[in-house]
């Protein structure tokens, strides 16, 4: 008797389970979800805000960084493109890898668009991103085409008195 009943109890759970998953595949089927090609290797950069780059920054909008000059440092996996809260609509300061992740190599890097302080194109494959918001999303391209959009990597900000702290999340 206690058997039957727990053999009920354990169908039923299962039941449920199947139903459960089966209701979260059918309800995320057609959402676009972007995904993360980047690998994750270690950020630790400075800029600080009476440096050239710091002039750099507010004075252009955006640098791009590609080479350490500071030991113990780390630019991220293609290096580091910071957009300045000067240009952004929240005012808020951003920073990405510079790899495009269609592209996926360390040597294949975003560039800014003349034409526009927003966005960033490949060279390689013509994928554009938007930088100033929605997280490097993918906006042109084949980077944004694909079943599932790849998402430029975004780092974490953090501003300090004296200029801005850039590191993984």
């Amino acid at each position: 008797m206690l058997r039957a009943t727990t053999n009920r109890i354990l169908r039923s759970l299962r039941m449920f389970s199947l139903i459960f998953i089966g209701g979260s595949i059918f309800a995320s089927c057609g959402k676009e979800v972007a995904v993360q090609t980047i690998p994750n290797v270690p950020v630790n950069y400075t800029i600080y805000d009476n440096s050239a780059l710091g002039i750099k920054l507010l004075k252009d909008g955006m640098v791009s960084i590609t080479s350490l000059d500071v030991e113990n440092s780390a630019i991220g996996y293609g290096g580091l493109l910071v957009v300045s809260r000067s240009i952004t609509p929240a005012a808020e300061d951003f920073a990405y890898d510079l790899c495009c992740p269609y592209e996926v190599k360390q040597d294949i890097r975003v560039r800014p668009v003349a034409e526009n302080p927003f966005v960033v194109r490949c060279p390689h494959c013509g994928s554009v991103f938007n930088v100033a918001e929605n997280g490097g999303a993918p906006i042109d391209g084949p980077a944004a085409s694909t079943e599932t959009p790849r998402r430029m990597r975004q780092y974490m900000v953090v501003r300090q008195p004296d200029g801005i702290r850039i590191v993984n999340y």
